[in-house]
């Protein structure tokens, strides 16, 4: 189990973030509506999430090193690099969210 885990955090780490699409820089550039506003906070929201996912395996991780460690030795070496990973993701998340909250309050203020 903890092989699985820790395949699927090595790939989501060597993708990182996201860096926008040219069809999310095209939909910002473009938002003027309701529903633009609305769509924007949706991904944003669904990008929050996938961080917060990227979070809790990386915690899982962590907590596995001193069980895979002889006498729990030599654990927090192992588990340093995900926990500023973790401390990175929870940072993205948040923005994500920000954004997200920012698009709504947007959303709320353009004239229908």
């Amino acid at each position: 189990m903890a092989l699985v885990l820790l395949g699927a955090a090595v790939a989501g780490c060597a993708s990182g973030p996201n860096a926008p699409s040219p069809e999310l820089l095209q939909r910002i550039a473009a938002a003027s509506t309701r529903s633009d506003h609305e769509t924007l906070a949706a991904y944003y929201d669904r990008e929050a999430a996938t961080a917060r996912v990227t979070v809790e395996t990386h915690r899982k991780i962590a907590k596995n090193y001193p069980a895979m460690t002889t006498g729990g030795r030599g654990s927090a070496n192992l588990q340093a690099p995900h926990n500023s990973i973790i401390s990175k993701y929870e940072s993205i998340a948040t923005e994500y969210s920000g954004l997200a909250e920012e698009h709504r309050r947007m959303a709320a203020h353009v004239q229908p």
